[in-house]
């Protein structure tokens, strides 16, 4: 069994995926940690993300669960 997470935006896209993955990097300000990717990444078992700037962003995570106990 596999759990799926899709989360899509139609923003400004990322300009380059492997910085954003860099921790502590953001391009906001200082309210925002620059660690969402690591997060992600530190508690999914596959993270796909695919952006077009100018067209937004698509991140697709992946966690394999164990099946449900028979009661």
């Amino acid at each position: 069994n596999e759990l799926e997470l899709i989360v899509r935006d139609w923003g400004v896209g990322i300009p380059d995926i492997e910085q954003a993955r860099t921790p502590l990097f953001t391009t906001g300000n200082e309210e925002r940690s620059g660690m969402g990717f690591t997060i992600m990444e530190s508690f999914m078992d596959s993270v796909l993300v695919r952006s077009v700037v100018g067209r937004g962003t698509t991140v697709v995570m992946k966690k394999k669960i164990a099946p449900r106990a028979k009661r």
